[in-house]
């Protein structure tokens, strides 16, 4: 992982923990607490600013977005560490908050990639694809149904076990996968007489489809997924900058 990126995401983390609860240190602050040149804490301060977890105040430094942290029901879709759907205010809250997040895979293969899928991917027909279609439930209440592709060439390896858990920070810590830009396209949706049984829900229930496309810095895309979210207590965040 790129030193500015890293620093990024450990500033979010002490933003969310409430270790820096207001301002960031200055710049100086920083650049003498991680030992890094000025520019890659410039660097890291435009990622969380892209993402509006901080927001710049002219000549009066970098302010926490308080709406963001202090929604416990939020999920930041530029994160990309996995479902956390309710903010932890320590390591051990967090800890405690993962506990209570299962998962049950529903099917797990690899499969030669059809005219859709190498469309969605930009890779060859008949390229390696892992299928994963997992349910994750948070405190024993259904969360969401995912399903996920993953280019076999860009993730080599997986299996059930590693599925039972985060697949983007086992990725990120064992093939130096970084994802760079993602699409993402929301939408209303019901379930279908497929989904409904496998859910044990009514057919036609509403939710909320995110279907995402990850792409790799070479804006090549190594996996997307259709997921779908049933819990009525959560919120969506995306920052935007107009054009």
């Amino acid at each position: 992982m790129r030193k500015y990126m890293e620093i990024a995401r450990n500033i979010s983390e002490k933003i969310f923990y409430k270790e820096f609860k207001k301002q960031l240190p200055s710049e100086n602050e920083l650049i003498d607490q991680y030992h890094v040149s000025r520019n890659t804490i410039r660097n890291a301060i435009s990622i969380l600013a892209n993402h509006g977890i901080i927001k710049r105040v002219q000549g009066s430094g970098y302010f926490i977005n308080q709406q963001l942290i202090n929604n416990d029901e939020l999920m930041l879709m530029a994160s990309k560490d996995g479902i956390h759907p309710t903010r932890p205010q320590s390591y051990e809250d967090k800890c405690t908050i993962l506990k209570k997040l299962k998962t049950k895979i529903l099917s797990f293969k690899l499969f030669q990639a059809n005219k859709q899928n190498a469309e969605t991917l930009g890779c060859e027909l008949g390229a390696d694809i892992y299928y994963i279609e997992r349910l994750r439930y948070f405190n024993n209440e259904l969360f969401c149904l995912e399903k996920t592709y993953y280019l076999k060439k860009l993730v080599p390896y997986l299996d059930e076990k590693i599925c039972q858990g985060s697949i983007f920070e086992f990725i990120q810590k064992q093939y130096k996968i970084e994802v760079n830009d993602a699409d993402e396209f929301i939408k209303m949706s019901y379930t279908n007489e497929t989904d409904s049984k496998k859910l044990s829900i009514p057919v036609n229930t509403p939710n909320v489809q995110i279907t995402e496309i990850n792409y790799l810095r070479n804006n090549v895309a190594f996996n997307y997924s259709i997921i779908n979210y049933f819990t009525s207590d959560i919120s969506f965040y995306n920052h935007v900058t107009c054009l």
